[in-house]
């Protein structure tokens, strides 16, 4: 048989569950509303609205980015040989 001081544990446990449930609740709410403003400003400045499809953008000018600096690499080195070419004249 349950004796008083045993419920009153009991009790003052479920208390403690249900309010770490209440801040659990809050805080996921407050997650919830970042990600949203999260993705909402992903939108608006990038265009894109998941992740997924930031992480492919990111990787397109990736490589847009290496290809030109490629170029310009080559633009340089061209300058060079023809900067070398006039010194020999």
């Amino acid at each position: 048989m349950a004796t008083l001081g045993s419920r009153e544990d009991v009790g003052r446990k479920l208390l403690q569950l249900k309010e770490q449930l209440e801040q659990e609740k809050s805080q996921r709410s407050e997650m919830q509303g970042e990600y949203k403003s999260v993705m909402k400003q992903l939108k608006q400045d990038h265009g894109v609205e998941s992740l997924e499809q930031g992480e492919k953008k990111i990787k397109q000018q990736k490589k847009e980015l290496d290809e030109m600096e490629e170029a310009i690499q080559e633009q340089v080195e061209e300058v060079e040989g023809l900067m070398e070419e006039e010194d020999n004249d």
